[in-house]
Formats: structure tokens, C-alpha cells, sequence
């Protein structure tokens, strides 16, 4: 079984990988790649949509690919990179074990979760929320993790 702080680290080093993500998408969308997404979503779905052609995973892949807008791809980019550039942040402060590393995790994935929540209130999607329920879940984790560095403190 995990403990605490197994899963502390897991989780953590998990949002650094979707930080790496989210930067290398804001790069691949500044070289033209919201335009070729279809293309891209087809070809890594063709073989699994030829042993079953309903499968969800392939089928939800396309479906999300082709409501994609390929107009303007500034604003993803940004967010995207900034997004991305932030989840890196906060994951190296909090590994390299700085004081304040906790209390500005706990700040950042808050102003997400509010952002998030905002964003969902206006647009709705499922995705929103499964993403503030991650950043809830981390913020849980990250007090849980400085309570027992720090007694007595955040």
C-alpha cells in the first residue's frame, strides 16, 4: 500500500509530466500543429478503429479532433505554455523541498482551480472538472505533505 508521501510524489511528478506536455503542445501548436491535428488523431487511431471501429477511446480521439477551431491557435498557445511553464515550476520547488515551495503550490493550483471552475461555469465540459478534482486532489496532498515537514505551520 502507498503511503502519504508515495503518493505525494507520484502525484506531483505526474504534474510535471502534464507541465512537459503542455509546453511541448504550445510548441507543437506554434509550428502549425492545430492545423494537422486531424491528421495526426487519425493516424495514431487507425489501427485500434481496424480491430474495432467503436472503439470509445479512438472514436472520442477523432471526435475531439475535428472540434479542435484550427483559426487561432494564439490563445492556446499561451495557455498552453504558460499552464505547462507553471506546473514545471511548482514541481521542481516542491521536489527541490524550498519552504515556500508548498504554500505557492497550494496558491497556483488554487488560482487554477478558481480559473477552472470559471471556465466551466462559462463553456461547461467534463474535462474542467476532472481537472480541478486533480488540482483539488494535489492541494489536499500538498498540505498533508508540509503539515508533517512543518508542525504547527501550512
Amino acid at each position: 500500500m502507498f503511503s502519504a508521501h508515495r503518493l505525494f510524489i507520484i502525484t506531483i511528478l505526474a504534474k510535471g509530466f502534464l507541465g512537459l506536455t503542455q509546453l511541448l503542445t504550445s510548441l507543437a501548436l506554434y509550428l502549425g500543429g492545430m492545423e494537422k491535428l486531424p491528421v495526426i488523431a487519425q493516424w495514431l487511431v487507425q489501427q485500434e478503429l481496424s480491430e474495432d471501429p467503436n472503439d470509445f477511446v479512438a472514436t472520442q480521439i477523432l471526435a475531439f479532433a475535428s472540434i479542435v477551431p484550427t483559426s487561432s491557435s494564439t490563445f492556446y498557445i499561451i495557455y498552453f505554455g504558460l499552464h505547462g511553464l507553471l506546473h514545471v515550476a511548482v514541481v521542481g520547488a516542491l521536489l527541490s523541498g524550498v519552504r515556500w515551495a508548498n504554500h505557492a503550490a497550494i496558491a497556483v493550483l488554487g488560482l487554477f482551480v478558481v480559473y477552472q471552475l470559471m471556465e466551466w461555469y462559462s463553456i461547461g465540459g467534463k474535462m474542467l472538472l476532472i481537472l480541478t478534482a486533480i488540482d483539488l486532489f494535489v492541494i489536499a496532498l500538498t498540505y498533508r505533505e508540509s503539515r508533517q515537514k512543518l508542525p504547527g505551520s501550512l
